[in-house]
């Protein structure tokens, strides 16, 4: 860590408090409670995902002891710091130090890599972590293997490496195809290499648990993921693209994604200094990924943050070239794009928590709020209040049991009654419903209690989330649904979405 300057460090503990700003004054996301109920059943693997995400959880909540939002993202925000450095030195392998300082500047000012994996938990946050430290090492693999020097232990650590990012997330996969590119294209010498197939039976032996927890769940994992980028029976999907396209533009920062995109028409025109083995195993990294998630989009529905990865990657090229174009201070462009950084960021934080009301159109009491996406990270502390107190003063009276569940049709906003209702009023939530609405809800029904003919319940779903469909499934469970108890949630005084709250009585059966 000697080689990495003072000024990279205070951009580290800047953009650390910038997070821990976000992560103290915004309640957790869809996403981030369901993977923390993952962190509450630790297994090999989930529905979704390899199970990385869940230990991550787990450790900064000091073994679920820590009942705080900050503590469930410490393991993002700790990762997009390591990453931060890992570029830094990534890129002066490569270049020099001042493209590195640039690509650390590039890296914090991305949405992606600061906020969606970096502030918010998800299986990105420590993927980013295992997969730039994999390309960094692969890039000294190759360079050693020029000057004929030892690798052996740089391929086992690269084996190492590519198998703990497969267990954060099956991107990971895509870390052995550019190996199997620069082999076969670059460097034919790794085959000959005793390093590479090390490295192989590492990361199979890493990711084994993941194949056998899928033997034994008839492989639901794959058949999701394939589900949701099966080409069969699909027609172009013009919309799917441009929100592919529009995606990776704004989730990257617009002023880092075409700075990216500027290096490479760059490298494709053979105007590009950095060495050409490095560069190409950069694109090797990069590319691949990128191009099958743009030819996927053309078909199916994918989500921009996918390609990430991938972008990562590339900032350390987009550096380079722009120290070679200003070499003098900090680039008008990196200048923008952390300006921009900043201000969505406050702008943001000032939506989310002083809107007046939702930003939604809709005035139906049932859906009111619905398609506002600052709610998925507001109001939710107030949701549980407001439960708990209906809750208590049912059971008081005896019009409930205290053991009623809460029955949730799909996988959110079940993780936020979990986090915010359930530790307030003891109860516990049991799904109804298909699988691929329940996800991992549906196997956590398996070790639930179980509930019997006749007894009693709650159906509760935020405005914002509504379906009529839903709540008529739940209803069809019971032979008594009484019309729902609207409980409104305040964002600066005005309403900004009701919670609906089902009473349930006489379980009918599955």
């Amino acid at each position: 860590m000697r080689e990495i300057p003072a000024k990279v460090w205070w951009l580290v503990l800047a953009c650390t408090a910038i997070k821990l700003l976000i992560a103290c004054n915004t309640t957790l996301g869809n996403d981030e409670v369901y993977y923390w109920t993952y962190a509450q059943d630790l297994q090999w693997n989930y529905f979704d995902h390899p199970p990385f995400v869940a230990w991550l959880i787990r450790l900064t909540t000091l073994n679920s002891a820590i009942h705080l939002e900050v503590a469930v993202r410490l393991g993002a925000i700790l990762s997009s710091g390591i990453c931060t450095l890992l570029i830094y030195r990534m890129t002066s392998f490569v270049a020099h130090q001042r493209a590195a300082w640039y690509a650390a500047l590039l890296y914090a000012s991305s949405f992606y890599c600061s906020i969606i994996a970096g502030t918010f938990i998800l299986p990105d946050s420590p993927q980013m972590v295992f997969w730039l430290w994999s390309i960094f090492l692969l890039l000294k693999i190759n360079r050693a293997t020029e000057k004929n020097s030892p690798n052996f232990k740089l391929w086992c650590l690269f084996g190492l490496a590519a198998g703990l990012c497969i267990l954060c997330k099956v991107h990971g996969i895509f870390l052995w195809l550019t190996v199997a590119l620069t082999a076969l294209f670059l460097n034919p010498g790794f085959f000959k290499q005793s390093g590479m197939y090390m490295a192989a039976l590492l990361t199979a032996i890493l990711i084994s648990p993941i194949v056998i927890w899928n033997f034994q769940h008839d492989f639901i994992t794959y058949t999701y993921h394939s589900e949701r980028v099966s080409l069969s029976h699909a027609g172009i999907n013009g919309l799917s693209f441009l929100r592919e396209l529009a995606g990776q533009i704004l989730y990257n920062n617009p002023f880092v994604f075409f700075t990216v995109w500027l290096s490479l028409f760059a490298v494709f025109k053979g105007n590009y200094p950095a060495p050409k083995k490095e560069t190409l195993i950069l694109l090797a990294s990069s590319l691949p990924l990128i191009v099958v998630l743009v030819f996927l989009s053309l078909f199916r529905d994918t989500l921009p943050h996918w390609s990430g990865p991938a972008y990562a990657s590339l900032i350390a090229l987009a550096s380079l070239k722009l120290s070679l174009n200003d070499p003098a201070g900090i680039p008008k462009i990196i200048k923008a794009s952390l300006f921009t950084y900043v201000l969505v960021v406050i702008s943001g934080l000032l939506l989310i928590n002083f809107y007046p009301g939702s930003l939604s159109p809709e005035k139906d009491p049932l859906e009111y709020g619905h398609g506002d996406p600052t709610l998925d990270l507001y109001g939710w502390k107030q949701t549980g209040e407001l439960v708990d107190s209906v809750y208590k003063q049912d059971v008081s009276k005896g019009n409930m049991p205290a053991s009623a569940p809460i029955v949730i049709t799909k996988w959110f906003p079940a993780g936020h009654l979990d986090y915010y209702v359930a530790p307030l009023t003891s109860q516990q939530t049991y799904a109804l419903g298909k699988i691929f609405d329940l996800h991992q809800y549906y196997l956590y029904n398996q070790t639930k209690k179980q509930p019997t003919k006749g007894s009693a319940a709650y159906y509760i779903v935020p405005s914002s989330l509504y379906h009529k469909d839903d709540a008529d499934l739940v209803c069809s469970h019971y032979t008594t649904c009484s019309p729902p108890v609207i409980l409104p949630v305040k964002r600066n005084g005005v309403i900004c979405k009701n919670i609906l709250l089902f009473r349930l009585k006489g379980f009918k059966g599955k």
